[in-house]
């Protein structure tokens, strides 16, 4: 099984050309997926080359198998590797979640499945508003696939990004406007999480416990979210800088395959073509204004959702939380998830909502508690359902059927 040939060349463009050294490139790890679908693709096209006998064999079959399934086994990797570097933290958080009163922490699972849903939606909307169609039922196991490759592959959103790309593309839809549509979805997660932090950090200043790290933090989830909408809208306001962009991209990559003596990479007309999917996708945005007021309303509605997750489980420990609680630990959670390099804020995100919760008057045990559960039904939980849902995604030996449902591979 190989990266879909248009998605391939839009995230080798959007990420730089891939060096030839002789081994992986330890850069950018959409790279080592370029270098890796390649390297497979050569092995088993010689194996097919093998005499009928040999490949009637062990060695012909594997090779034919790992053709369809690499990426999976690739991802079983990834999957074995979390949980071995991760182990205590996941038995932790299973141990808490026993401690707390079993009604309110299944009524915290079926938000999260909700959440998840509503969450699918958002993508099929900020899709339809750059002209990509989608399924929700299609979205939902792609969802929960792009998350399990965002914590095995850390490239700062960008692994969950490719798979949505490469997903598209073998659909038969444009992989620009798919990026487009998929980063539009992260905008307006982050546009409509900023009253809620605004809300959170007066709660915080008015109860005498704001800190200044959490100050800079939110800056930087401002600064990220104004430079994402600058991204977005580029196509809108400087079509100009676009086509000069993907022309010097172009100019880039080719250059590289003159050095290394291979033909172009990318075709005369690229530069054109994607130019002008980014630009229609900047328009599409601007030119649906109803849709667009529409995922915004989703978007807002998601993180209340999630708030309400983040509710049930402190209800769970006998704490319930004010508003201003609430939406203090809950915003702040979301900032340190955004802002750090560590894919969710493992690590980061805990301790921060762990303080805001415990200098809001919980106790050391009751915020710690909570902080653990909620983690984990919203961060873990869904990990383990991507890994298990790889399969129904079509990078991973998922195809359509007849009537347009997915289904695996043999």
């Amino acid at each position: 099984m190989r990266m879909h040939p248009r998605a391939a060349r839009f995230l080798l463009v959007s990420h730089g050309p891939v060096r030839s050294t002789g081994r992986f490139d330890t850069g950018h790890p959409c790279k080592q997926l370029l270098l890796l679908s390649g390297f497979c693709g050569k092995l088993v096209s010689s194996s097919q080359q093998l005499p009928g006998r040999s490949m009637g064999g062990v060695l012909g079959h594997t090779l034919i198998w790992l053709r369809r399934r690499w990426l999976l086994v690739l991802g079983a990797m990834g999957f074995l590797a979390l949980l071995f570097f991760r182990f205590n933290e996941v038995v932790g958080i299973g141990a808490t979640l026993l401690r707390g009163q079993w009604h309110w922490v299944l009524a915290a699972v079926a938000i999260q499945a909700v959440f998840y849903v509503v969450y699918s939606l958002l993508y099929k909307l900020c899709l339809a508003t750059v002209d990509v169609r989608t399924r929700l039922r299609e979205l939902v196991p792609l969802l929960f696939a792009s998350l399990f490759v965002k914590a095995v592959v850390p490239s700062g959103g960008m692994s969950a990004l490719a798979l949505f790309v490469d997903d598209a593309a073998r659909s038969g839809q444009s992989p620009a406007r798919t990026a487009q549509g998929t980063l539009l979805v992260l905008a307006a997660d982050l546009v409509t999480m900023i009253p809620l932090i605004l809300y959170g950090l007066l709660h915080l200043f008015l109860s005498g416990v704001l800190q200044v790290y959490q100050l800079v933090a939110a800056g930087c989830f401002l600064l990220f979210t104004g430079g994402l909408a600058v991204v977005l809208l580029m196509g809108l306001w400087m079509p100009g800088g676009v086509q000069w962009l993907t022309r010097w991209a172009q100019a880039v990559v080719n250059g590289v395959a003159r050095l290394l003596h291979r033909r172009p990479f990318l075709a005369p007309g690229w530069a054109a073509e994607q130019a002008g999917e980014i630009i229609g996708a900047g328009r599409d945005i601007a030119g649906h204004p109803r849709l667009l007021l529409y995922t915004l309303v989703v978007a807002f509605g998601v993180h209340l959702i999630n708030a309400g997750c983040l509710y049930a489980i402190a209800l769970a420990y006998h704490w319930a939380l004010s508003l201003g609680t609430l939406m203090a630990a809950f915003s702040l959670d979301a900032v340190f998830s955004v802002v750090t390099f560590i894919p969710f804020g493992i690590g980061m995100a805990e301790a921060a909502m762990a303080l805001v919760l415990g200098s809001l008057g919980g106790s050391k045990q009751v915020a710690l508690a909570t902080t653990i559960a909620f983690r984990g039904l919203n961060v873990w939980l869904p990990l383990f359902i991507g890994f298990f849902l790889l399969r129904r995604v079509r990078a991973f030996g998922g195809r359509r059927r007849a009537d347009g449902s997915s289904q695996t591979a043999p």
